[in-house]
């Protein structure tokens, strides 16, 4: 099979949905596909091919300012009738409900190509519409409208729906009526965390901080990670035992104003913000087997792949008491506490600070979750999904207007070629 992915944000930005993708993309192509992902234009990004042998397509976008990342571009798919033609994909696997993906399903449809998304971001969120809104008054009243407004126009052009996580199934079904959604885990190479760690020294943290003393968080440093609550839960904690580091590994549009929260907070000697580091350079030096817990405060999270490498590496987490990260962290495996309370968070901290019998061993549980997260089974579950399609292809399935669009174009392009002939 030929299978098109598109992005709306990508390199030289970072985040989970695309570790999972490559990852996905990586063992497609091993078991003898062909993988190629629609990313937008940036100048920071130039590869034409990445990994083992992913195509990239770069589109051409204008920048926002709506996310960091995000580009603009019409919906509308005249721009990627080229491509479609020329590559013939089978399948399109969407990643998000943006533009490029929004385009990308117009020109599926028009040549009747079968669709598959993964709802991977909860971008009805309050906390991600006030990137756009910039009013968090605005972005708790969008929330339900955003449904028929963003998400109802993009799944009406998909076949198929599939989400890491059972309870967002859930949510798109009770959303959108007469949609076929499969609960699908995200993959990463979990033989990475097999492998005996090298400790590869990472010049961003000094090596006296890589110990049970500090906790870790790894991710996109944006508002919707809740990092200022983990600030403030952790200042509260270090009243009480300032042998305590934090360590947050990443970037985002609010790593400026958490540095500010750290300095305000008086810990700014107690936290250590490194910057992006690239995760082959984070797995080869074993900081998770070495650090206390990861720690996240995010309550958006679908399926966080940076939790769901901890677990991997035998590094227990505590995060929020909410179901998308109870559904990934387990009760022997982690720690909850109720989510927006800096009180909660501190006292936690504090339980696993004083209790390293009970943390090693919940380290000790967590590596016995990693086969759940194995890429190589997940790929092959989206092989069989895209089989799928094609089979309802075969038996004449079409999206919303599908058939009309498709005949249309048909006869656009029958025209074209009778008068290149002329």
């Amino acid at each position: 099979m030929r299978i098109a992915f598109g992005f709306d944000i990508f390199y030289p930005e970072s985040n989970g949905v695309i570790t999972t993708t490559i990852n996905l993309a990586n063992n497609l192509i091993e078991m003898g596909h062909e993988v190629y992902f629609f990313v937008p234009a940036d100048r920071g990004f130039r590869e034409t091919t990445i990994e083992k042998g992913i195509h990239i397509i770069r589109v051409k976008a204008l920048p926002s300012f709506i996310y960091k990342g995000i580009k603009l571009l019409p919906i509308q798919s005249w721009y990627l009738r080229k491509y479609f033609m020329k590559y013939k994909f089978d399948v399109i696997h969407d990643t998000s409900p943006w533009l490029i993906c929004q385009a990308m399903n117009h020109a599926a449809r028009k040549m009747h190509i079968p669709v598959l998304a993964t709802h991977h971001t909860l971008i009805d969120n309050p906390i991600y519409i006030k990137y756009a809104l910039k009013s968090k008054t605005l972005a708790e009243a969008a929330q339900k409208p955003i449904w028929s407004i963003v998400f109802n126009p993009f799944f009406r052009l998909v076949w198929m729906v599939t989400a890491p996580n059972k309870e967002t199934c859930k949510t798109v079904k009770e959303h959108v009526s007469g949609i076929d959604v499969r609960y699908v885990s995200n993959g990463i190479d979990i033989e990475q965390f097999r492998k005996q760690t090298t400790s590869e020294p990472i010049k961003q943290i000094p090596e006296s901080w890589i110990n049970r003393n500090s906790f870790l968080f790894i991710g996109r440093l944006g508002f919707e990670k809740a990092i200022d609550i983990t600030l403030e839960g952790f200042a509260k904690a270090l009243q009480l035992r300032p042998e305590m580091r934090l360590i947050i590994i990443g970037d985002g549009p609010a790593h400026k104003e958490l540095i500010g929260i750290a300095h305000r907070l008086g810990i700014a000697d107690k936290v250590l913000f490194t910057g992006k580091i690239d995760n082959h350079i984070l797995m080869r030096s074993g900081i998770l087997k070495k650090v206390n817990s990861f720690v996240t405060s995010s309550l958006s999270e679908n399926q966080a792949i940076t939790v769901i490498e901890a677990i991997c590496s035998g590094c227990p987490v505590i995060c929020p008491d909410v179901f998308n990260m109870k559904e990934i962290v387990k009760d022997d495996a982690g720690w909850f506490f109720e989510g927006q309370n800096p009180d909660s968070l501190a006292k936690t901290l504090v339980h696993v600070f004083d209790n390293e019998a009970e943390r090693n061993e919940k380290g000790n549980n967590a590596l016995k979750y990693m086969e759940l997260y194995d890429g190589k089974k997940i790929a092959k579950q989206f092989e069989s999904i895209y089989y799928e399609l094609l089979e309802m292809k075969k038996n004449g399935f079409y999206v919303y207007e599908g058939e009309r669009k498709a005949y249309k174009f048909e006869r656009e392009l029958k025209s074209y070629y009778d008068k290149t002939k002329d």
